[in-house]
C-alpha cells in the first residue's frame, strides 16, 4: 500500500506542476513573443535580438554552470533532510565571483557582437547572481517540497511579463528592459521559494563543503553543455551571419516549451529519498511519455504559427524546430534516469569517498566524450554547406544536439536499469510517442498561423490524443481515472 501511495504521489506532484506550467504558458509565450518582436523590429533589429540571445546564453548558460553543478546534489541532501543553509551561502558567493569574472570579460564579449553597448553586458551581471540563488532554492524545493516548484514558476512568469511590458513599451529600455524584467521575476520566485520551503536551512558548512566536493562529479555534464552552446559561435565564425543565429535561436525559443514537461517528474527525488523503490521510475516514464508526447505534438502542430508570430521570416526555422523539440523530448526522458542515478550513487553521500569512481561521474564522463562526436558532426556539416540558405545551416546546427541526446538517453537508461533493475514500460511509452509522430505530417500539411487556428488545432488534437491514450494505453486509462477521482474529491465532497 505504501508503494502505491508513493507512486500516486509522484503522479500527483507531476500533474500539479505540469498544470501550473500549462497555466502560465500563455504568459511565457506572450513575453517571449513580445521580446522577439520588440528587439527584432524597428527602431532596433535582428542585431539587437541576436545580441540579447547571445547575452542570455553567456550569462545564464556559461557563467551559471557552478549553480547547475550544485542543483542535483542539493536536491538529494534536501530530500534526505540535511542542513542545506550553508549551500545557499556558497551559491551566493559563487554567483558574486562569476559576476566579477564576467565583468572583466565584458570588453571581449562586446567585441564579438555588432552592438557596441557595454551597458547591456554589465547590467546582465544581475542575471548571473540571481540565477545562482534561484537554482539553489529551486533545488531545495524539489527535494523537500516539490509541489511549490510549479507555483513559484507562476509567480516568475506573471511578474516578468507585467514588468517587461512596462520597461519595454513605457520606458523603452531596449535590452535593458528584458534584463530588468527577468531580475524582478527571479527575485520574486526566490523569495517565494524561501518562504514556503519545508527544508532545514540551518547553516552547516560541513554539508556545504561536501556539496561543493560532490558537485564536481557533475562538471563533465556541464562541460558538455558548454561544448553544445559553442555551436552558435562555430556557426557564426563559419558563416559570419546573424541571420543563421537568429533562425537557430528562434527555434530554440519555441522548442524550449518542451522542457516544461520535465515538471512531470519533479517529485521523483523526494519519493526516492523515502525508499529506493524501483517502480517509481517506470511510473515517471509513463507519465512523462504522455505529457511529453502531447507537448511534442502541440509544438509540431503550432510551431509554424509560433515562429511566424515571433517574426514572419522565422518560419524558415521550422525544420530546426522539429529536430530541437524532439531532442528536448529525449533529454526530458534522460532526466528521469539521471535523477534516479543521483539518488542511488553511494559515493555522493557527505561522508563518502571516491566520488569520481561513482555512477554519476562515469555517466557524465562518457556523455562528454560522445558529445564531441555530435559537435564535430554539426560543425562539419555547417562548414560543408555554409553557402546554403540560412535555414538549412540552422537545421544542420541541431543535428549534433540530437545525436548527443540519443547517446545520453541510451547510456543513462543502461546504467539506471542495472542499478534499480526495473522493467521499461515499452507499450505505455511507445503509444503516446507514436501518436505524436502521426501529427508531424499533419502539421506539415496544415500550417495554422492565427492564434484562433492554433487553439482550434490544439483542442482537436488534445481530444484525439487523450481519447486514444485512454483506449489503447493502460496507464492512460489509470491516469484518467485518477484525475476524475481527484476532481470529484475536491469539488463534489
Amino acid at each position: 500500500m505504501e508503494r502505491g501511495k508513493r507512486r500516486e504521489g509522484v503522479t500527483r506532484i507531476g500533474l500539479y506542476n505540469v498544470l501550473f506550467r500549462i497555466s502560465v504558458a500563455p504568459l511565457s509565450f506572450i513575453f517571449t513573443f513580445l521580446v522577439a518582436r520588440y528587439l527584432s523590429n524597428p527602431p532596433y533589429g535582428t542585431t539587437y535580438f541576436a545580441t540579447w540571445q547571445t547575452l542570455y546564453v553567456f550569462t545564464v548558460g556559461y557563467f551559471t554552470i557552478p549553480a547547475d553543478l550544485f542543483s542535483l546534489i542539493t536536491s538529494r541532501y534536501s530530500a534526505e533532510k540535511k542542513d542545506v543553509g550553508g549551500i545557499v551561502i556558497v551559491n551566493l558567493l559563487s554567483g558574486a565571483l562569476s559576476g566579477i569574472i564576467f565583468a572583466l570579460l565584458v570588453p571581449y564579449y562586446v567585441s564579438l557582437t555588432k552592438l557596441d553597448i557595454p551597458l547591456y553586458f554589465y547590467s546582465a551581471i544581475s542575471l548571473i547572481v540571481l540565477t545562482y540563488l534561484l537554482k539553489v532554492t529551486n533545488a531545495i524545493a524539489q527535494g523537500r517540497t516539490p509541489k511549490i516548484v510549479g507555483i513559484s514558476a507562476v509567480v516568475f512568469q506573471a511578474l516578468r511579463l507585467i514588468f517587461g511590458l512596462f520597461f519595454m513599451f513605457v520606458l523603452n529600455l531596449s535590452i535593458l528592459a528584458v534584463i530588468l524584467a527577468y531580475d524582478i521575476g527571479y527575485i520574486a520566485q526566490i523569495l517565494f521559494n524561501i518562504f514556503f520551503i519545508r527544508a532545514n536551512l540551518k547553516l552547516d558548512f560541513n554539508i556545504a563543503k561536501a556539496a561543493v566536493r560532490k558537485s564536481l562529479v557533475y562538471i563533465a555534464n556541464y562541460l558538455q553543455y558548454i561544448l553544445e552552446a559553442s555551436i552558435v559561435w562555430i556557426a557564426l565564425g563559419i558563416t559570419n551571419s546573424d541571420i543563421v543565429v537568429a533562425y537557430f535561436e528562434s527555434a530554440i525559443i519555441v522548442s524550449n516549451i518542451q522542457i516544461w514537461t520535465q515538471a512531470s517528474y519533479t517529485g521523483l527525488m523526494a519519493k526516492l529519498a523515502e525508499d529506493k523503490d524501483p517502480s517509481l521510475i517506470p511510473v515517471s516514464i509513463k507519465l512523462y511519455s504522455i505529457i511529453g508526447s502531447l507537448f511534442l505534438t502541440l509544438i509540431y502542430l503550432d510551431g509554424y504559427g509560433l515562429l511566424f508570430k515571433l517574426r514572419p521570416d522565422y518560419i524558415q526555422a521550422i525544420f530546426a524546430l522539429y529536430v530541437l523539440t524532439f531532442s528536448n523530448y529525449l533529454r526530458g526522458l534522460y532526466g528521469i534516469f539521471y535523477q534516479a542515478i543521483t539518488m542511488a550513487d553511494p559515493t555522493l553521500s557527505p561522508n563518502s569517498q571516491n566520488e569520481f569512481k561513482g555512477y554519476v561521474f562515469s555517466l557524465t564522463r562518457n556523455n562528454l566524450v560522445f558529445s564531441l562526436v555530435g559537435l564535430g558532426a554539426s560543425s562539419l556539416l555547417i562548414y560543408l554547406f555554409s553557402s546554403y540558405p540560412s535555414y538549412i545551416v540552422a537545421m544542420l546546427m541541431t543535428i549534433g544536439l540530437l545525436i548527443n541526446s540519443l547517446v545520453m538517453l541510451f547510456t543513462s537508461f543502461k546504467l539506471s536499469s542495472r542499478i534499480y533493475k526495473f522493467s521499461f514500460p515499452l507499450k505505455e511509452f511507445l503509444i503516446p510517442l507514436l501518436l505524436s509522430f502521426i501529427s508531424l505530417p499533419i502539421s506539415m500539411r496544415f500550417k495554422p498561423i492565427t492564434f484562433l487556428q492554433m487553439i482550434e488545432y490544439s483542442i482537436i488534437w488534445i481530444i484525439v490524443f487523450s481519447s486514444f491514450n485512454v483506449i489503447l494505453n493502460p496507464y492512460g486509462k489509470q491516469l484518467f481515472t485518477l484525475i476524475i477521482r481527484e476532481f470529484k474529491q475536491r469539488y463534489y465532497k
